[in-house]
């Protein structure tokens, strides 16, 4: 009783803004203390070119929430030749829905304007996700998607957590890349695999102060077919 009583004093004192700052840290030590011992590269491209080397060249569909200026879709194009490959962009090109740490509403915007990546095969859907998604589900659903690629890069938890939900509905396992990983994007994968019953295993890290920044992993949906 006294050990309750104890931790809503100082959750009470610490503020909510607080403790949401702090669990990231918590969850790294306990639900997902595998990632200290993953294979850690110096950069984000030495990451990303770990998951395209297991995928070979085989068919891929990249899907990546928050382009912002296109520099990760394209360089997942440039670095995957398939002609068979699609990679397609959400974003709304309105920089963020909401404020995100010390970075206000709005940050990231490019006025509109969509990037020139100058391959066919990369193609972007402008708008927020909530009305963007039945476009890309449209897209994607009942077709060979050879192996999904999701690249998550929208800072926010609420912007993560329903992408990671609506990737779900299609109902296949896929690799994942989160891009600011040690926060808002870590609380959004925790609560989205507890709430969809999904799994997840990692597979490698940069780090960032100790702290890990952009993960890669492989998302298993509760009801997936394994790919």
């Amino acid at each position: 009783m006294v050990g309750k009583t104890l931790l809503k004093r100082m959750a009470a004192t610490v503020g909510a803004g607080t403790y949401r700052r702090l669990l990231p840290y918590a969850i790294l030590k306990t639900r997902f203390a595998e990632i200290a011992s993953i294979p850690t590269f110096e950069t984000r491209e030495q990451l990303w070119d770990h998951g395209l080397d297991t995928v070979a060249n085989r068919k891929v569909t990249f899907v990546e929430f928050g382009v912002h200026e296109g520099y990760s879709i394209g360089y997942f194009a440039r670095r995957h030749p398939n002609p068979d490959s699609e990679f397609i962009g959400l974003d709304s090109f309105e920089g963020l829905p909401e404020d995100w740490g010390p970075a206000p509403k709005g940050t990231f915007s490019t006025n509109g304007a969509v990037p020139a990546i100058g391959d066919a095969r990369v193609s972007f859907i402008k708008g927020w996700f909530q009305d963007s998604w039945d476009e890309l589900a449209a897209r994607l659903q009942g077709r060979d998607l050879g192996s999904l690629i999701v690249h998550y890069d929208a800072d926010l938890y609420t912007s993560t957590l329903y992408a990671l939900s609506k990737i779900d509905s299609l109902g296949i396992g896929y690799m994942a890349i989160f891009d600011e990983f040690t926060g808002q994007e870590l609380l959004a994968l925790d609560d989205y695999c507890n709430s969809h019953c999904a799994s997840v295993s990692f597979l490698g890290k940069t780090l960032l102060d100790g702290f890990p920044l952009q993960v890669l992993c492989r998302i298993e949906p509760r009801r997936s077919a394994v790919r």
